[in-house]
């Protein structure tokens, strides 16, 4: 008498069938549209999420949409132009502080920068000047131990976070301009 099995010819040959689809369909993806398609190498450090979809931007962004931007120069750690994708913690017109090495925004704590990079450097902190019509600077990238600012988000820039303790974000090298956005990220998988 023959035992039953679970992978039997029939299902194996159906699994391939739908793991070639599968492949197929992501393939057809990543050929459609390369420059829409967003990779994550550690999705535990930056967004939860492996592979996306990037998306146009919105026209009026929202706390927790993730972001896709091109970073401006962030050398020794990367390159102008470097695409980085994050979370949005902070809008146009909310009001942005720090004491210490903490990020506070509308009041709420969204996240403190830490003191040294992963390499035991000590860390860059983005400590804004307030612009005479109380708007944050953009870039005020510099190694303190600590700073104080409390300013408004200009128009047309946001305020972005990692999901990582230690994500390379806002906290560490300031404002995202709308011009150096690439488009809202969905995430697949």
């Amino acid at each position: 008498m023959r035992t039953s099995r679970w992978w039997t010819r029939e299902r194996f040959n159906r699994l391939g069938v739908l793991v070639g689809c599968c492949g197929f369909a992501f393939a057809m993806l990543a050929w459609l549209c390369p420059a829409r398609l967003v990779l994550q190498g550690r999705p535990e450090h930056s967004v939860p999420f492996t592979v996306g979809i990037r998306l146009n931007s919105p026209a009026v962004w929202e706390r927790g949409q993730l972001v896709q931007f091109h970073v401006r120069d962030l050398r020794p750690y990367y390159p102008a132009g470097t695409p980085f994708t994050k979370g949005v913690a902070g809008l146009p017109g909310d009001h942005l502080q720090l004491e210490g090495r903490t990020f506070r925004i509308n009041g709420s704590v969204i996240g403190t920068a830490r003191s040294t990079d992963s390499q035991g450097r000590p860390a860059w902190l983005y400590v804004p000047e307030r612009t005479p019509d109380g708007f944050c600077s953009i870039e005020n990238t510099r190694v303190v131990a600590g700073g104080s600012a409390d300013c408004i988000l200009p128009p047309e820039t946001l305020f972005v976070l990692g999901v990582h303790e230690r994500s390379f974000d806002s906290k560490y090298w300031g404002i995202v301009r709308f011009t150096e956005v690439a488009g809202r990220v969905v995430p697949l998988l």
